[in-house]
């Protein structure tokens, strides 16, 4: 019994692991936009090869994604885990110190690799340790990670780069990384296969790529493509609106304060949501009500002059989303899919995070206005709620 109840407290544990890997994550994804000015100043790029910059981030983990899942369930998290931390300190380093476009994009691939792969292994170890019992209060908790990570960078990034140069920000990014890997090697288990939460049968079958994802049925893919509607609007917006803010007159640390608010109301919300989701287990109503909010609030930054409420509203939205997305598929499917599932809903998010940045420069550059580009952003927003009203109609049919 004594046995029973250490396992079931070293969840909490877990749970501080894979916050740490998703920290490492934010670091490595959001160190660039604070910054893009001062790379689009110092190496002469245009805003498409700014946007193609955050894009690559997520371009091999497109393919690479469903890959890293399976092989993580099959090889535990640990290693697979371990390798992907070490895969986005190199990449970074190689941003650090490149000093051409093909070395700072080659470091951001390799980067992209090794951080996606270890945010999938973080929502894994989550889902295994905690299914059955408050997966959604601890996948709500797990979020904020993001955004705290987001309000490290945009709040402190610029002024550091500013006063020491724009590569030292990314020096730090490297360190979280460090810490994440040093977490893992010390603190991670797997999780156990005798207790009634969390568990993963030794006996049990074990899936393959093909199998699982003949295994995975259309509910998940619909969530999917909600995420990635979501990344695609957010991860442009993001990218871009701390250039905006400068190009209204901002300050480059009063640019990235007004874009760290998106982050503020999923840091404060999301462990919320979360505990709603696990109360209410309507996921695809609170996606839908973050699409809509996101949507709007993005249209109203082209229609203001004080953007600090719509900021605000957009910083709400945020937080509807990612905990109902992740905390869904333990609720339908097998602990040994789970890492299957989250490297296809990061395929997904890959797949928003390098077309939306990538498109959202373009429009950038042939239009000269950031208002026609936050238009763009807005219609893609709107995909979310439109996808999660699929995602209604095929719940209530199965039911």
């Amino acid at each position: 019994m004594l046995m029973l109840m250490s396992e079931r407290g070293y969840r909490w544990i877990i749970l501080i692991v894979a916050y740490i890997c998703m920290l490492a994550f934010a670091f490595t994804l959001q160190f660039l936009p604070p910054i893009l000015s001062l790379i689009i100043e110092d190496m002469k790029f245009t805003h498409t090869q700014a946007g193609l910059l955050m894009s690559l981030f997520a371009l091999p983990t497109i393919f690479l994604s469903i890959l890293a899942g399976s092989l993580s369930d099959r090889w535990g998290s640990l290693k697979v885990g371990g390798f992907s931390l070490i895969l986005a300190i190199a990449g970074t380093l190689l941003f650090a110190l490149g000093g051409s476009f093909v070395s700072i994009s080659t470091g951001r691939v390799i980067s992209g690799i090794g951080a996606a792969t270890i945010a999938i292994v973080a929502a894994q170890m989550i889902s295994q340790w905690f299914r059955g019992r408050e997966v959604g209060t601890a996948m709500g908790i797990y979020n904020t990670a993001m955004p705290v990570g987001t309000i490290i960078c945009y709040t402190s990034f610029g002024k550091i780069a500013y006063g020491l140069g724009w590569r030292i920000p990314i020096f730090i990014s490297i360190l979280v990384c460090l810490i994440g890997l040093v977490t893992l090697m010390v603190l991670y288990r797997p999780a156990p296969d005798n207790t009634g939460h969390g568990t993963i049968h030794k006996d049990e079958k074990s899936f393959g790529i093909l199998s699982g994802l003949r295994e995975i049925g259309l509910p998940i893919w619909l969530i999917g493509l909600c995420w990635m509607w979501f990344n695609a609007a957010f991860m442009s917006f993001s990218t871009f609106g701390p250039d905006f803010f400068v190009s209204k007159d901002y300050s480059i640390t009063a640019a990235g304060f007004l874009v760290s608010l998106l982050m503020w109301g999923s840091l404060c919300m999301s462990p919320i949501i979360g505990r709603l989701v696990d109360k209410v287990n309507n996921h695809e109503i609170f996606i839908a009500a973050g699409g809509m909010i996101s949507a709007l609030a993005i249209y109203l930054i082209t229609r203001v002059t004080n953007y600090i409420y719509p900021m605000i509203l957009m910083s709400l939205s945020v937080a509807f989303i990612p905990a109902p997305v992740f905390s869904f598929p333990s609720k339908i499917l097998k602990p040994q899919l789970m890492g299957l599932v989250f490297g296809i809903l990061f395929t997904f998010s890959s797949l928003g995070m390098f077309l939306g940045p990538f498109a959202a420069g373009i429009v950038r550059d042939k239009t000269g206005s950031y208002e026609t580009t936050f238009v763009f952003l807005s219609i893609i927003a709107l995909m979310v709620p439109f996808t999660a009203l699929v995602l209604r109609v095929l719940i209530k049919r199965r039911l």
